[in-house]
């Protein structure tokens, strides 16, 4: 059922149509469907202490809390201070079986550590390709906090195509002309409005599912290690976030929480591309250190002030 609005905008679309082909202008494409913006693909790399986890985790919820869209992506990695990964490229006639084989891990350990290579990311465990990269844990496993993908959405809405203009019109043609832009632009900008609120009751549960699991971690589900962790482990902990970003549709985002003063001798590890990648450093002595690094990588850089991270992170990061 059309409203009254999209009703009058429609005849007053038809009228232009009638003068535009009397007037002999060229016709216009039907209208296109609306583009939703592309998805967030984020990872973030948060602290494991109990000193650290629950302020960063709140952090992060605030960002979930203002950006949750259909098919985003939302990896949790709590950083290791174990024996940090390797990185295994994948080449022709290998599996994630084969890789496991002979990298005397498991092969759930490998799938734990790998998000980006199964449901995240709509692909099927049993399917890699020469190209891909994939995290080999050593020691413990490698294994995300929380891995969860938003649903689907509905689909987005077809959109009116704007009038062609009357060649050589009158007055009163052009007025018409006018009229019909601006009933066309009005009846899109309904149809955008309310498939961004039917989306947002899409992503509603899981949004609140997500919350609730960032609390949960926040208040006693993350491990206090044993060790501070060095920049090793936090040069591990940007590669295996650049491996699972790469496998992931959307506007890829690395977020990183954790690494204290030992970020500062942290650098993405040679080979380990950040093209299209958003690095977003909330952990000041790591920012001038780890932004040449990373641009040099491919990522664009944003440094947040520290009296201001919770402020400027859903911004920054929801976009």
């Amino acid at each position: 059922m059309r409203t009254a609005s999209e009703r009058r905008g429609l005849s007053l679309l038809a009228l232009a149509s009638a003068l535009a082909a009397c007037s002999g202008a060229p016709a216009r494409p039907a209208g296109a469907t609306y583009r939703p913006p592309p998805p967030l693909a984020l990872v973030a790399i948060v602290d494991p202490s109990p000193g650290q986890a629950a302020a960063e985790l709140r952090q992060l919820a605030a960002v979930i809390q203002s950006a949750a869209a259909p098919a985003q992506t939302l990896v949790v990695s709590l950083l290791a201070t174990a024996p940090p990964a390797h990185t295994h490229v994948v080449r022709g006639g290998e599996s994630l079986s084969s890789i496991a084989g002979a990298e005397g891990v498991s092969l759930a350990a490998l799938q734990a550590a790998n998000p980006q290579l199964g449901p995240l990311a709509q692909r099927d465990w049993n399917r890699v390709y020469p190209g891909d990269r994939v995290t080999v844990p050593d020691g413990a496993p490698d294994r995300p906090a929380i891995v969860t993908r938003a649903p689907a959405g509905p689909p987005p809405p077809a959109l009116v195509a704007a009038p062609a203009r009357p060649a050589n019109a009158t007055t009163f043609q052009e007025a018409q002309y006018r009229h019909a832009l601006a009933a066309a632009a009005e009846t899109n900008r309904q149809r955008i409005s309310a498939w961004q609120s039917a989306a947002a009751l899409a992503v509603a549960p899981w949004q609140a599912q997500v919350l609730r699991q960032l609390d949960e971690l926040g208040r006693g589900g993350a491990a206090a290690p044993a060790d501070p962790a060095d920049g090793r482990q936090v040069t591990a902990a940007v590669e295996a976030a650049a491996n699972t970003l790469a496998g992931l549709p959307g506007r890829r985002v690395l977020l990183l929480l954790a690494g204290g003063p030992a970020a500062t001798a942290a650098a993405p590890a040679a080979g380990t591309s950040l093209a299209h990648v958003h690095l977003v450093v909330a952990n000041a002595p790591a920012g001038t250190p780890l932004t040449a690094a990373a641009t040099a990588a491919g990522a664009t850089v944003t440094v947040l002030d520290p009296a201001l991270t919770e402020l400027q992170l859903p911004a920054v990061v929801g976009g």
